[in-house]
């Protein structure tokens, strides 16, 4: 189902590489839940406020937010921003733009709580990636995931490699999209 004004969004166009089925649904709901926290906690770390209502189970992952944004991040563009791309038409929901201490370009950071890496997940940042470059003055490079650790530590960042190759996959799968849902 096409998400706002009939424009699909990248999670949607992703969906069908994504494979789910050998979780148990009660799991998986409990890790989207625990993902819906966890980022919004993180969001309110950005903005410059105390994240609220933390339960016990997210606290670990929040902290390894807060441990990152305080060590790496000089500078906040665009938290939890939804942005259309012109040309392409897909939406994506991007959860931070960033500059790193000592850089001078902006990276797109999608937070993760999963401790193994998504397969979708390249082409998920690139298509981000290309959101920002169609809707704002930022030029993101080496953007990537930042895997939260539930025991409050440093989280591990996955500079995105895929390049226009990821890119690629993701308007691949946009025409396909299109083609079979539209």
């Amino acid at each position: 189902m096409p998400g706002r004004d009939g424009i699909p969004s990248v999670t949607e166009i992703l969906a069908p590489f994504i494979d789910f089925g050998r979780i148990r649904p009660d799991v998986l709901a409990h890790a989207a839940e625990r993902g819906t926290i966890v980022h919004q906690a993180c969001a309110a770390i950005a903005s410059g406020l105390w994240p609220l209502g933390v339960p016990p189970e997210c606290a670990g992952y929040v902290k390894s937010f807060e441990v990152w944004f305080e060590r790496f991040v000089e500078e906040v563009h665009l938290i939890e921003t939804e942005l259309v791309h012109p040309t392409f038409q897909y939406m994506g929901h991007l959860d931070l733009c960033v500059t790193l201490r000592g850089e001078t370009t902006s990276r797109v950071i999608d937070i993760k709580t999963p401790v193994a890496e998504g397969p979708t997940w390249q082409a998920q940042i690139a298509a981000y990636e290309g959101l920002v470059i169609a809707n704002t003055k930022y030029q993101p490079e080496r953007s990537g995931s930042l895997r939260l650790k539930s025991d409050g530590g440093l989280p591990k960042f996955t500079q995105n490699e895929g390049g226009p190759r990821a890119m690629q996959a993701f308007l691949n799968a946009l025409a396909a999209y299109r083609f079979f849902k539209c």
